[in-house]
């Protein structure tokens, strides 16, 4: 008698809980009677939580549009998750059913707006399913011609798209990152700059610069003010990094980098330029260069424009571009192998070596004034060459100065001393080829015996101003090229920098 008290309390306590169910049904559900069914109605969903690849999206159900995924990758297997899973009675990703809430699937093949990831989903009373796009139908289509030969893959950022790819040798889309804001569209977005990969004891990084909207005010033409985002081999991030305080105090701790180069030597040392910073030259103020080796939280060295006032004079004898506030325009940094640094200055035109011992300028090569003229102008991407035959710079020379047509991509044999540099041989890489005129922005990376890559930033040639990047063989016969099918100078889709990363 006593265990049937015990399951007559069980009967009242379930009684009060569901009121609807039959006296025999809380009998039969109490001692488990084999047939009887148990309800599993699930009331009916108002919304999916959704997390792919760690970022989380809200879909209000019924979904009437498909969703436009803000990153997504098929180079490995994705995880989904449904982070309010309890709310339905079932729900298949892809055609697999979700396991404690997560489904892990082989994102597709191809990654573009008209392929879809599907998730039907079910409760007691409902069901229905969302379509998770694989590429942004907002964004513009890539096409292709011919393949590359040089081992790795392309990395693609973008002037006014706040966007970042990557692109194998077959033109195939291997990942994608695009976080639109209301400016998306217009020439007001500020784009993601300098995507690109490392390698750190074996292990792979990927880093791009993004817009921090807490410094948007302070942006202008040429300058994004922001943060480098360090990620590891599955793209999640692992660092945001912005300016470490200047060694004179000048600059405080937190400042926005600018987005022009980032040089990585490990995961806790790199070069970073925090550029366009205002501060008074000769009495005026103007936006200035500034760049920071750090190195385990600390910096180890900077470098300052506004304690050279010769490059004044240099920005004072300029006739292509308005010197009077962006004075010198950094735009990029590679490490010689004396540990010293190679540094570009499109506003000046000017390549220069800078000493790490003391932020000396050891030389220049100036493209438009000053003693030593090599004819570039508003040149970006300087890089420095150790060849079994003879030292090189390779510089993508937007020819600002010249008529439109006259992009080259140049590589100067020269010889130093101590403090000077001479160029004996100047060779255009691409010479003969159809022209190009590239207002800003660009890139040239020569691979050796194996060719080179040509970024080709930002066109405004109506009709001919949708490259993106080209692989040449050493002759300079083209083996493939990638672009986006908006031939339109006016389109929000050039590129920023397009490099090849082994």
């Amino acid at each position: 008698m006593k265990g049937f008290k015990v399951i007559l309390n069980g009967l009242l306590l379930l009684t009060m809980a569901v009121g609807t169910m039959s006296c025999q049904g809380l009998i039969d559900a109490v001692l488990g009677n084999d047939d009887v069914p148990v309800s599993t109605d699930v009331p009916s969903a108002k919304k999916m939580l959704l997390e792919v690849m760690g970022e989380r999206y809200e879909v209000a159900l019924p979904a009437s549009e498909p969703l436009n995924l803000r990153t997504l990758t098929n180079e490995f297997d994705i995880t989904v998750k449904v982070l309010n899973a309890s709310d339905f009675s079932s729900v298949t990703i892809g055609g697999k059913p979700l396991a404690g809430g997560v489904c892990t699937l082989r994102a597709p093949e191809v990654l573009n707006a008209s392929t879809y990831i599907d998730v039907n989903y079910a409760t007691g009373s409902q069901q229905g399913s969302i379509k998770l796009r694989t590429y942004p139908k907002q964004l513009f289509t890539l096409g292709s011609t011919g393949e590359g030969v040089i081992p790795g893959d392309f990395y693609l950022s973008f002037i006014f798209q706040p966007l970042i790819m990557k692109v194998d040798n077959q033109g195939r889309l291997l990942y994608y990152r695009f976080e639109p804001t209301e400016a998306n569209g217009t020439f007001q977005e500020l784009g993601f700059w300098d995507f690109k990969k490392h390698v750190f004891s074996g292990k792979t990084y990927y880093s791009y610069h993004a817009p921090d909207p807490a410094f948007k005010d302070r942006a202008f033409t040429g300058y994004v003010p922001g943060m480098r985002i360090l990620m590891d081999e599955h793209y999640v991030p692992v660092d945001t990094i912005h300016a470490l305080a200047s060694s004179d105090g000048y600059l405080p701790a937190g400042s926005p980098l600018d987005g022009h180069d980032f040089y990585f030597f490990s995961p806790t040392h790199w070069i970073a330029s925090a550029s366009y910073v205002e501060r008074e030259v000769n009495g005026v103020k103007r936006a200035v260069g500034y760049l920071q080796e750090v190195d385990g939280g600390k910096v180890v060295f900077d470098w300052w424009s506004t304690d050279h006032p010769e490059m004044l004079d240099w920005a004072e004898a300029m006739t292509t571009f308005d010197t009077s506030y962006d004075y010198v325009h950094f735009n990029s940094v590679d490490v010689m192998p004396d540990g010293n640094w190679l540094l570009s200055f499109r506003a000046i035109s000017t390549i220069a070596k800078v000493s790490h011992a003391d932020g000396a300028i050891l030389w220049a090569l100036h493209g438009e004034a000053g003693s030593l003229y090599e004819g570039f102008s508003g040149q970006h991407y300087a890089r420095f060459h150790q060849k079994s035959d003879g030292n090189y710079i390779t510089v993508f020379d937007n020819g600002n100065a010249r008529q439109p047509g006259l992009t080259r991509t140049l590589r100067l044999k020269v010889q130093e001393d101590a403090n000077s540099i001479s160029v004996s041989s100047k060779e255009n890489l691409i010479e003969g080829s159809p022209s190009y005129f590239t207002q800003a922005c660009g890139a040239l990376l020569d691979f050796g015996n194996q060719g080179f890559v040509v970024g080709w930033g930002w066109s405004t040639e109506t009709g001919n101003c949708n490259r993106l990047v080209s692989e040449y063989a050493p002759d300079g016969s083209l083996r493939f090229e990638l672009h986006h099918l908006l031939n339109n100078p006016m389109s929000v889709n050039p590129s920023y920098r397009c490099v090849k990363c082994e």
